[in-house]
């Protein structure tokens, strides 16, 4: 008999998790698997099971939003045998699995975990913090790990667009110097964007030639300081438009990127604070986990 690892985080979205556990188990013991449940008590519990027993299971499937998601694949890759990756979303933007193509329905989402197509995708790495989607500094990216949960539990979407609104009075912007695998530059910016996806804080389709989930490389997306308010609204019509194509920008992709500040960055992986950081490295890590998609 196959051996499941099932982690639930019990505080993500509206509540919809727990109901529905018996019915997930059920279902995987009629495929065939032995289910060991945990549920996470605290910050980084998820990645603390996984690391001390993950290598013991054939899959393992988390339920919960990004944040949950992060701290299951920190565990998974610090494994030397990797368990298949399931994913069950429930947390408020779900922004990986719209990007790779996993159902929010928690019904087909917990078939998907066990049914689903085999897919390998690539990891992110920043100064030893893996990521799935996004690594993210800026305006805006402190929103999802500043904004509690029970707001946004309540609002969903709603509760990223509120606390964005109130983020416009507060533009900060950094100097840095950029590396990566065409050059360097310095400049300038308000935001930076590390992706391997298409879907951030919502936003679905962000980059008009699509982020491909295995192809090593990262989309990287900078804003550089305006000059003015009415450049600042064009920088918001750009995003709505998912038009980068201007000298607000720089729009690039690569395998690896380093930024380097005088003043440390706040930075957010897969919307969850990350450290302050005046040197970032940040490197593609390769076909690093199979999931199942639908």
């Amino acid at each position: 008999m196959k051996k499941l690892l099932l982690l639930a985080n019990f505080y993500s979205g509206r509540g919809i998790i727990k109901p529905n556990i018996p019915e997930m188990i059920d279902y995987y013991n009629k495929k065939g698997f032995q289910v060991t449940v945990y549920t996470s008590q605290y910050k980084g519990h998820i990645t603390e099971i996984v690391k001390n027993c993950g290598e013991e299971y054939d899959n393992i499937i988390c339920c919960g939003g990004d944040g949950t998601l992060n701290e299951t694949i920190n565990g998974i890759m610090n494994l030397n045998k990797r368990p298949v990756l399931g994913y069950i979303p429930c947390g408020s933007a779900n922004d990986f699995a719209n990007s790779i193509g996993i159902p929010t329905i928690i019904e087909d989402s917990y078939k998907t975990a066990v049914d689903g197509n085999k897919f390998t995708i690539d990891m992110g790495n920043i100064n030893g913090r893996f990521f799935s989607y996004v690594a993210a500094f800026g305006l805006f990216t402190n929103i999802s790990y500043e904004t509690p949960q029970n707001i946004k539990n309540i609002l969903g979407y709603q509760a990223y667009i509120l606390a964005g609104i109130k983020e416009i009075t507060n533009i900060k912007t950094y100097s840095v110097k950029i590396k990566y695998d065409m050059g360097e530059f310095e400049d300038n910016v308000m935001i930076g964007l590390v992706s391997n996806s298409n879907s951030i804080a919502g936003m679905k389709k962000l980059f008009e030639n699509y982020a491909n989930l295995n192809d090593g490389l990262f989309e990287v997306l900078l804003v550089k300081k305006p000059g003015n308010y009415s450049l600042l609204k064009n920088i918001v019509n750009c995003f709505v438009e998912r038009k980068f194509d201007n000298d607000m920008f720089y729009s690039f992709k690569t395998s690896k990127l380093v930024i380097e500040s005088e003043e440390g960055i706040k930075w957010t992986v897969d919307g969850e604070y990350c450290g302050d950081y005046n040197n970032s490295k940040i490197e593609v890590v390769p076909n690093a986990i199979d999931i199942l998609i639908n």
